[in-house]
């Protein structure tokens, strides 16, 4: 697998012209790339923001990182992008490390995981994606339903383009890829659901030594608890606090289609478990379902890719469901279309 270092910067595009369907991380990733050795990029993007998953939120007074909580480089490709070519003046690194329960029951987690340095940004995380996206032509709002082969190319929305790059889950590519007559290899790539909970307080936390809990073995409701306002300052009022829960697939799968209400009142006896009972009434309240949250299981970069130059798929559906991953597979997209011209 490649890094950053690694991705060819030709000083021109020779004219090509790259499409890229999705303006997540992966798909930010390979237009950066691409711009900076002078090919003309222009991504798709549905929603009316860049990022995908590397998603805030902000309710009120209080600010959440609804997808992504944080970003562990691990001395992949994103590491020099943020560190060092990006500007760092919102950039922290999360301090108290990350710990696991069992039936809420917590204890101290993995200490050569918690050693690897994991950051985020005062803001929000998003604000990582609207950095890559500086200089890039980015159409929001632009929902691409399928594609058109024509010339020996490739149209999205009546542009013409020399080679595409798809980045959204596995199952919407994969619909793309059928309006031209394609398929690849991907039944391997499977996802979970995610309902998500903000929650914020008008009273503080209790000290705690982890920014962040999980349930490791996804048994329990609540499989992750990420405390905002512990982790980032800005997050809350003064005086306030910002709690965020990812619940389980198992309950997220089970109740995705349930009013809020329903989840709040299975879910709020255990931030009061955790917290006391003084948490059982967040002053706001507000919830985000995500139908495609990580896959759970992936297809191989390269297999999906083989022998297939016009059009490459990228994202965490072939790279796992981490930031970094996914960074990881938009440079690898970007390398393959410069190593074809």
């Amino acid at each position: 697998m490649r890094r950053a270092a690694d991705v060819r910067t030709r000083g021109h595009g020779g004219g090509l012209k790259v499409g890229i369907v999705g303006a997540g991380v992966s798909g930010l990733a390979a237009a950066r790339a691409l711009h900076q050795a002078g090919i003309a990029v222009t991504l798709f993007e549905k929603s009316r923001g860049v990022g995908g998953r590397l998603a805030t939120r902000r309710v009120g007074s209080y600010t959440f990182d609804t997808g992504a909580t944080s970003i562990a480089p691990r001395g992949m490709g994103i590491e020099s992008v943020m560190l060092k070519e990006l500007d760092t003046t919102e950039l922290i690194e999360v301090t108290k490390p990350i710990y696991t329960h069992v039936n809420l029951r917590v204890q101290p987690g993995d200490s050569s995981r918690n050693g690897v340095p994991r950051y985020a940004y005062r803001s929000g995380c998003n604000h990582l994606a609207k950095l890559l996206a500086e200089g890039l032509d980015v159409r929001l709002n632009t929902q691409v339903d399928q594609l058109k082969e024509v010339d020996g190319g490739y149209e999205i929305e009546n542009d013409r383009f020399d080679r595409l790059i798809l980045t959204p889950p596995i199952p919407q590519t994969s619909l793309l890829l059928w309006s031209i007559g394609q398929s690849r290899p991907v039944a391997n790539a499977r996802y979970r659901s995610c309902i998500t909970l903000m929650l914020g307080y008008d009273k503080p936390l209790p000290d705690t030594p982890y920014h962040a809990i999980i349930d490791v073995e996804q048994r329990h409701p609540m499989t992750w608890v990420c405390l905002e306002s512990t982790k980032s300052p800005g997050r809350a009022p003064e005086g306030g606090s910002a709690v965020l829960v990812q619940l389980s697939p198992g309950y997220s799968h089970d109740h995705y289609q349930n009013e809020d209400d329903v989840v709040l009142k299975d879910v709020l006896p255990y931030v009061a478990q955790l917290f006391g009972p003084e948490f059982r009434e967040p002053v706001e309240i507000d919830t985000k379902r995500w139908k495609y949250s990580q896959p759970e299981t992936v297809a191989v970069f390269e297999s999906v890719n083989r022998d297939q130059p016009g059009v490459i798929l990228a994202g965490d559906g072939l790279s796992a469901g981490r930031v970094e991953r996914a960074f990881e597979s938009g440079l690898m997209a970007a390398n393959l279309i410069l190593e074809g011209q």
